[in-house]
């Protein structure tokens, strides 16, 4: 049975029998022709006779009695890359076990099914020599490994050859200074393989030879977690055709990419398979769908937190979800002492720099951290800033959700932050957004009367449109920094981004937030002692209630804001209080009954009449302007268009004198439905299409839906089917992109 390996240890053996050995004394040759002289004893003088049958003979004696000394002797042949003819197969090996090391996976694993695909399309072009090795990446608790142990129980039949697992987690860092953890590797796999214990090879070198050769000829999946260097991976690659290397890992193991690796992003669950998860964790089924939202989004949609508080609502019976949900919202770090240590491993590897801008971000109250705020929080050199993000970008730690932004999971958040000592950043947050929100307001609003700003700070979005899509993107951050802000003590600052948010919500009513910002800001101005800025803000307040349909909410507004007109002692003020009050008046009456409308009406139409003759005492013609606009429009709502061109002239005519030519085009679009309403149908759709068409280009949402309404109103009594098709299916976007009432 050791005959072909007993010839070819002969003919190396003897093929080196003159060579000074002295002078080849770190040579693999020299390694193997001392060990079989040792072996030999007396009979060594066998290879200076050259008596070959001889030799052979005491060869297969030794062998016989020692099959380890046979594997040794072999590895050494393998690593003789000058002769490669004498590379022979190792006859006193068993052939391969076929082994299944893969653990179980979760029983309620859900979804995956766009990765799972994925996984199969990769396999499928495997060749000999070529294997492919895929990479799953993603935050930490985004279940990974149970989507490579998924796969890889789905298509135990596709690897004849065996799976092997490692978790590389339990074996000795090498990163860290430890030993190579792939050594170890290789020893459990060629054991678990059927190969004796006596018969691996001394040498890592020879083992690793020996792995290969027992992977090379069936199909087999290699499942590694937790790698931390490419160099861990590559030496286990098997080489037949059919093979896969999956990789489940936090560690950054980018390099591999210039191997050829695949890279599967394993992201947080969609709302559906969120819920599915938690309902097969939890055991209920059919719950509300609102709290059951509220659990998931507190989860951030990770799996590993869905189990979690699955497995609280499995074990007490008696706890609610909208228990839970209160748990989860008063106690922040419920979650994240279950999950942190998972954020924490990851951590502790990360560089000093890293470690710092993981921290910045925990202590930044904002889900979307741009370069800009990065620059203001001490990253200003471009360098540091980029080689400290893509480190936390190669662990899954940092996201990208554009070009210089960057966002953190919100666990993952939480996490940094409680490593982070907050106000510091949290100021220096404050004055980026204020700054950042006063630019946007004045791009988008021009040359309104603010009670509270700043100085003029660095350049804002290029024009209107791209200002209001800045605020659009980042509206939710602006309450979180208005929170923080409040929280911190920072009042003017909070009061000032109040003021300048209006230019928000004023063309994309996101009334929830509205409310809320307005209330931030109000007691902000109380703090500050500010009743005029208070004022202002509550006036704008009872815009929010009026437009959600809540007038007596919006009365109480305006109550409180004219009863602090004396203290606020400012004229203009007073007649921005009757011009919000006379708009308000304006609802109040179309919500009448019929018996009550005439009176409603009457008292509207007094409070326009004084809020523009309030502006016109103060010489204020632009709101003299605007008191125009709304007064016109409130006659056209009253069934008198023809007085209403009247007052709608003046207002466009002011407005234009004025420059400001949003408002302008408002006065148009009423124009044109003052003129719809008298059957000027073709005056008015004149009108009405200049409007909609500075409107679309603005991203003034709010404005442009009603023009579109009046559109195709307008078409339809025209006869125009096209431009009816086109101005309904506009209006219908409009209401998706806005949604107003939200």
């Amino acid at each position: 049975m050791w005959e072909a390996l007993i010839a070819a240890v002969a003919t190396a053996v003897m093929s080196r029998a003159s060579e000074d050995i002295g002078n080849a004394a770190q040579s693999t040759w020299t390694t193997l022709f001392r060990k079989v002289r040792g072996r030999l004893g007396t009979r060594a003088t066998l290879i200076d006779a050259g008596d070959r049958d001889a030799l052979e003979q005491a060869l297969r004696d030794i062998v016989d009695e020692d099959p380890a000394f046979a594997a040794r002797m072999q590895a050494l042949l393998r690593q003789l890359g000058e002769a490669p003819a004498l590379t022979v197969p190792s006859p006193g090996l068993p052939v391969p076990a076929t082994v299944r090391l893969l653990p179980a996976g979760p029983a309620d694993f859900v979804n995956r099914t766009g990765p799972l695909a994925a996984l199969d399309e990769i396999r499928g072009h495997g060749e000999a020599g070529a294997t492919p090795v895929v990479v799953l990446r993603g935050t930490p608790g985004a279940g990974k490994t149970a989507l490579a142990l998924r796969w890889g129980h789905k298509r135990q039949d596709w690897f004849g050859g065996g799976q092997l697992y490692a978790d590389l987690r339990e074996l000795p860092d090498a990163a860290l200074g430890g030993p190579e953890s792939t050594e170890n590797i290789v020893t459990s796999f060629l054991l678990a393989m059927g190969v004796p214990s006596s018969l691996v090879p001394d040498s890592f070198a020879a083992r690793l030879a020996l792995y290969r050769t027992m992977t090379a000829d069936r199909p087999v999946l290699l499942l590694l977690r937790g790698a931390a260097l490419p160099a861990q991976i590559s030496p286990l690659i098997p080489t037949a055709a059919g093979s896969m290397v999956l990789v489940s890992t936090e560690r950054d193991v980018r390099g591999l990419a210039m191997d050829g690796a695949r890279f599967i992003d394993v992201g947080p669950l969609d709302d559906s398979a969120a819920r599915e998860l938690l309902e097969a964790v939890s055991g209920r089924e059919g719950t509300d769908p609102a709290p059951v939202r509220r659990v998931i989004d507190l989860c951030g949609h990770l799996p590993i937190a869905i189990r979690i508080v699955g497995a609280r609502l499995r074990l007490d019976p008696g706890l609610t979800l909208a228990d839970l949900v209160r748990d989860l919202e008063s106690e922040p770090d419920l979650l994240g002492d279950e999950v942190g240590p998972l954020f924490q491993n990851v951590y502790r590897h990360l560089s000093d720099s890293a470690q710092e801008l993981y921290r910045t971000f925990g202590a930044v109250p904002v889900a979307e951290v741009t370069d800009g705020l990065l620059a203001r929080l001490g990253w200003s050199d471009h360098r540091a800033r980029r080689a400290a993000t893509d480190e936390l970008i190669g662990l899954n730690l940092l996201e990208r959700p554009g070009p210089g932004r960057w966002a953190q999971h919100p666990l993952i958040r939480a996490h940094a932050a409680g490593l982070s000592a907050h106000d510091e950043v949290v100021a220096a947050t404050v004055d980026y957004f204020c700054e950042f929100a006063e630019a946007a307001d004045r791009a988008i609003m021009g040359d309104r009367r603010r009670l509270i700003t700043g100085p003029p700070g660095p350049d804002g979005p290029p024009g209107r449109a791209e200002a209001l899509d800045e605020l659009e993107r980042g509206r939710e951050d602006l309450l979180r920094v208005a929170r923080a802000g409040l929280a911190l003590g920072a009042n003017e600052q909070v009061a000032r981004l109040a003021t300048a948010a209006q230019a928000l919500y004023f063309n994309h009513p996101h009334l929830a937030d509205w409310t809320e910002m307005s209330e931030l800001g109000i007691a902000a101005a109380q703090r500050l002692g500010r009743a005029d800025v208070e004022v202002q803000i509550r006036c704008t307040l009872s815009g929010a209630h009026s437009a959600a349909g809540d007038l007596r909410r919006a009365q109480t507004e305006i109550d409180r804001a004219l009863a602090l007109l004396p203290a606020a002692d400012d004229p203009v003020l007073a007649g921005t209080v009757w011009e919000f009050n006379a708009r308000l008046l304006d609802r109040v009456a179309r919500a009448a009954s019929e018996s009550d409308q005439p009176t409603a009406r009457a008292k509207a139409e007094d409070a326009f009449r004084t809020a523009i003759a309030t502006f016109h005492d103060v010489g204020l013609p632009r709101g003299v302007a605007l008191g125009h606009l709304y007064y016109g429009a409130f006659l056209d709502s009253a069934g008198r268009p023809a007085d209403a061109l009247t007052e709608l002239d003046q207002a466009r005519e002011g407005l234009n004198a004025a420059g400001d030519d949003r408002n302008a085009t408002r006065a148009d679009a009423a124009i044109g439905a003052a003129h719809l309403h008298l059957g000027h149908f073709r005056v008015a759709y004149e009108e009405l299409a200049a409007a909609a068409a500075y409107l679309a280009v603005s991203r003034l949402w709010r404005y442009e839906l009603e023009v579109r309404e009046n559109l195709v109103l307008a078409a339809t009594a025209l006869g125009d089917r096209a431009a009816v098709a086109e101005h309904a299916e506009r209006a219908a976007e409009i209401r998706r992109l806005s949604s107003p009432g939200k």
